[in-house]
């Protein structure tokens, strides 16, 4: 059996998704904190999604975004 190198549980694409849409009434860029991806939250942050066109874009691809994180996670590349 090959061990993986996996810190905690997986992350949730749900939640992710509640996050990205509480972008639009209260702070956007949520669910890229979540996710550790800390420099696209902070711009996310500064531009309020960039200026919510983000905050739409990241609706659709959230979900695959949290897959890809998992298993980067999974196999301990992060």
């Amino acid at each position: 059996m090959a061990s993986h190198a996996f810190d905690g549980p997986q992350k949730d694409p749900g939640l992710a998704f509640v996050l990205t849409i509480l972008g639009f009434f209260f702070v956007a860029g949520l669910q890229y904190f979540y996710l550790g991806k800390y420099i696209k939250g902070v711009l996310f942050l500064i531009t309020i999604g960039f200026f919510y066109l983000g905050t739409i874009i990241s609706l659709f691809t959230i979900r695959r975004a949290t897959r890809k994180v998992n298993r980067k996670r999974y196999l301990g590349l992060r």
